[in-house]
């Protein structure tokens, strides 16, 4: 539909947008994408063995704040690093770089549930009426059950002692949040919802329960 180039000159990110297969027009600043880096923020020990997530800047299209973003994410990390749990990310702190937060780094786990079951990446109508998908994973929903995040089957790794383990924590937001600038995976939630409350989690939840032992796609939700 168009082409999108992000460069970098003089420590300043820039991305122009074209309506033409190759090449770029106009360029315009990007807004600042990394945060400043303050005292409450945890520093990775050891950034080069983590999962180093960075702010996606391919996604920019010139009114998100994505520093923002970042700073928000962060914020249900640092909950997650002072109160551990074992179905949710180990997040180890953040990469830093010139006195700005450049990546959120997290534990690195084997494969996601989407990549395990549905390898095929079958939407939900066609995974659903295909053979047994939750022989191995059952549990999946029961231990997930405790936590409160945006739940859908790529959000969840499996590690290497088979627990599954979420992860993607930038549509985390206390309840009342409102949800316009949060990223969410299509089919996964209710487009009406427009603020954060404790009932997306558990709709969200009942969905994948649905994928993974349902027998029609009637009984879905939020759309096949």
């Amino acid at each position: 539909m168009y082409t999108r180039v992000l460069f970098l000159q003089d420590g300043i990110t820039f991305c122009a947008k074209s309506p033409d297969k190759f090449g770029g027009r106009e360029a315009y600043p990007l807004r600042v994408v990394l945060p400043l880096l303050t005292s409450n923020c945890a520093i990775a020990p050891n950034p080069d063995q983590c999962y180093i997530k960075k702010p996606n800047l391919t996604s920019f299209d010139g009114r998100e704040d994505l520093a923002s973003l970042v700073l928000q994410e962060l914020a249900t990390c640092e909950i997650i690093r002072k109160q551990p749990h074992r179905n949710i990310a180990t997040y180890h702190g953040c990469q830093a770089s010139d006195g700005r937060i450049i990546g959120l780094c997290f534990e690195r786990y084997r494969e996601n549930l989407t990549d395990i079951i549905n390898p095929g990446h079958l939407n939900k109508s066609e995974f659903i009426l295909s053979r047994d998908r939750a022989a191995e994973f059952g549990t999946c929903t029961a231990s997930a059950e405790s936590t409160t995040t945006s739940i859908n089957p790529a959000n969840i790794m499996i590690s290497e002692d088979d627990t599954p383990v979420i992860i993607d924590f930038d549509s985390s937001s206390a309840p009342g949040t409102e949800l316009d600038k949060s990223k969410r995976t299509y089919g996964w939630f209710d487009p009406h919802v427009r603020v954060s409350q404790k009932s997306n989690d558990f709709d969200a939840l009942a969905e994948l329960r649905v994928w993974l032992t349902g027998s029609s796609p009637a009984e879905f939700q939020f759309g096949w």
